[in-house]
Parts: structure tokens; C-alpha cells; sequence
């Protein structure tokens, strides 16, 4: 190889890594020029973005007087939003109320007639009973001796049930309080139509009547004096409030019943319980129960039926009462003084 081949060689070497050279720096520009584009369209983005987000912001911030709540529809795959404003909200918001009350307005119609038909049920069972009964009663065998007794009176209803046991010759027991004195004439009515009247204490109040022995007699003094200035005499019949059976003294006085029984009999007084209950002390409000509870439990030999004549619902079952015993044989009397007591087990 001459010398002129050489230098051919050497210059071809020194162009080719110029043109390399001068390539590496082209596409070291051209991914500079793409990278630094790429970032601009992100800037440009970003800054798009927080533009529209602020826009929409804005928009939302002044239709906040305006708009309150927003509802979401979709339908057929699509979702549309509709603003609701304050009158649409006050719309919907009694239309929800309006659909409340029917609801409730149903729900107690629902109520009242289940109720309803709970009284009905109740009412045809109490006189199918009634019914039954009625058909297969039997009247006992005995004596058949009623001493119908009110608690508690006089009161309002006093002279109706005086008018009713004048109408039928019927002659019954008072035991008889201070209460009501407007009715205290009511005494003298029933003494002067040959009723018993007894003693059940002036006051009632079993915070007072037994609060002790004392306090017991003096009970019974002070009705004992509005009597005899009713009628002119003194009686001897008592019975306790409450019954000699009642637990109510034990909250008052331990073991008082049981001295005061005694002491009642020392005296010379007569206590009476009853054996039949009419159910008027709180058991039943409903005449037609009371009239049950008495005349399908009347006894051949007597009965002592505890009824108050301040009960009006009481008074009123009373003719029929009468009306049932007077056909099945049974006489009514007064309680006196040798009548039988049907005294309680005392559990105090």
C-alpha cells in the first residue's frame, strides 16, 4: 500500500465518526425537543385541569343560595343530574310528610280496628258465658238467703239504687264513711226505709285508719256520731276498709288487724266480710259483669255480697240482681247483729 492510500483511509475514518458524532448529537436533541414537549402537554393539562376544577368550584359556590341538594336520575343506562332549590325541596319535603301521615293515619286506623274487633270477640265470648251459663243454671238447694251490702256511700247514685230497692220491697246494708257530705241525707232516706246502716270508718284513708289502734277508734267514733245524728240511734255493725282480710295495714301497722278483730268483739261490735264479690272494686267497670259475677255465685245457704253504691255501673246491675234472685227463690235481707259474718282468714 503507497502513501497515497493511507492518507485515503485516515481522512475516510475521521469523516465517518464526525457524521456519527454529528448523529448522536441529533437524536440527543430530538428526544430533548420530545421530552420537554411531553412535559409542556402535562403542564398544559395539570394547569387545564385545576382550571376546570376551580371553574365548576365557583360554580357551585354561587349556586349554593340558590341549590341545596341535588338529585341523581337514572334511567336507561343513563345519569342525569337535576339541581332541586329550595322550593322544589319544600315540595318534595311535604309530599314526604303528606305520605308519613296517611302511613301513620293507616297504621292507627290498623290499630283502632284490631282493637275493635279485640272487644268485639271479647264482648260475644262474655255473653255466649253468660248465655251458657244462664241456660244451665240451677238455683241451689238451702235456705237461699241474699244480704245484698254497699261500701263506701252515700253518694250520687245512693237514692237511685234506695228508689230501686223500694220498687221491689228489698231491704240491704250501708256501710257508710264521712265522705260526700252533700249525700249524707242519703243516711236518714235508708234508715227510715228499714236499710241497716254500718260503720266503715269516717275518712277511708288507710294511712289514717290504721296507723294504729287509736287511730282506728276514732275512725269508727266519728262515723258512729254522723250515724246516730242520721238516724238517732247507735250501730254495732262494722266493716273494715279493706276487709278483715287485707294486707294494705301491713304497710302501716304490723300485725294490727289481728288486735283490732279482737278488740272490736271485746266491745261489743259486729264485723262482716262478704262471700261474694261483685268485682265493682276495681276487677271490672262493666254492668253486665258485675250482674254476673253476683247472681251465678249466690249460695244456698247465704250470701253476703260486697257491691258500692258510688260505683254507678254497680247500682245499675242491682234490679236485674234483685229480679234474678226473686225468681229462683232467693230472699234478700238486712244484716243485724245475729246475721252470719262470712269473716276472712285475717293475714295481717
Amino acid at each position: 500500500m503507497d502513501g497515497h492510500n493511507v492518507e485515503v483511509i485516515i481522512d475516510w475514518g475521521t469523516e465517518y465518526r464526525r457524521y456519527r458524532l454529528r448523529g448522536i448529537m441529533i437524536t440527543f436533541f430530538a428526544m430533548l425537543l420530545t421530552t420537554t414537549a411531553v412535559f409542556a402537554t402535562a403542564a398544559i393539562s395539570v394547569n387545564n385541569l385545576c382550571s376546570e376544577t376551580k371553574r365548576i368550584q365557583n360554580i357551585a359556590n354561587e349556586s349554593s343560595d340558590k341549590y341545596q341538594d341535588i338529585r341523581l336520575t337514572f334511567v336507561g343506562g343513563i345519569t342525569t343530574k337535576e339541581y332541586l332549590s329550595v322550593e322544589d325541596l319544600k315540595k318534595e319535603d311535604e309530599i314526604i310528610a303528606s305520605i308519613k301521615a296517611r302511613e301513620k293515619a293507616l297504621e292507627e286506623e290498623k290499630k283502632r280496628e284490631e282493637q275493635r274487633k279485640l272487644e268485639e270477640k271479647k264482648k260475644a265470648e262474655e255473653q255466649k258465658k253468660a248465655a251458657s251459663a244462664k241456660k244451665a243454671y240451677v238455683p241451689p238447694a238451702g235456705s237461699k238467703i241474699v244480704y245484698l251490702t254497699f261500701d263506701d256511700g252515700p253518694g250520687p247514685y245512693t237514692g237511685k239504687l234506695l228508689d230501686i230497692l223500694k220498687k221491689y220491697n228489698v231491704k240491704a246494708t250501708f256501710f257508710v264513711t264521712c265522705n260526700r257530705t252533700q249525700y249524707r241525707n242519703m243516711i236518714s232516706r235508708a234508715y227510715a226505709e228499714g236499710h241497716a246502716i254500718g260503720l266503715h270508718s269516717c275518712s277511708h284513708d288507710y294511712a289514717s285508719v290504721y296507723k294504729n289502734e287509736s287511730a282506728f277508734f276514732k275512725e269508727l267514733n266519728d262515723i258512729s256520731n254522723v250515724v246516730k245524728s242520721a238516724t238517732g240511734v247507735e250501730t254495732k255493725l262494722v266493716r273494715f276498709p279493706g276487709g278483715s282480710s287485707n294486707t294494705v295495714s301491713r304497710k302501716y301497722n304490723k300485725g294490727i288487724m289481728t288486735r283490732l278483730a279482737k278488740q272490736l268483739v271485746e266491745r261489743g261490735y259486729t264485723y262482716f266480710d262478704w262471700n261474694i264479690s261483685s268485682g265493682d272494686a276495681g276487677n271490672t267497670k262493666n254492668t253486665n259483669v258485675v250482674y254476673n259475677n253476683v247472681v251465678y255465685k249466690l249460695r244456698g245457704d247465704y250470701s253476703i255480697v260486697l257491691q258500692h253504691d258510688i260505683k254507678d255501673f254497680s247500682v245499675n246491675a242491682v234490679e236485674r240482681i234483685i229480679q234474678f234472685g226473686l225468681k229462683n227463690g232467693f230472699k234478700f235481707r238486712k244484716l243485724e247483729m245475729n246475721s252470719p259474718t262470712a269473716r276472712h282468714r285475717i293475714n295481717n
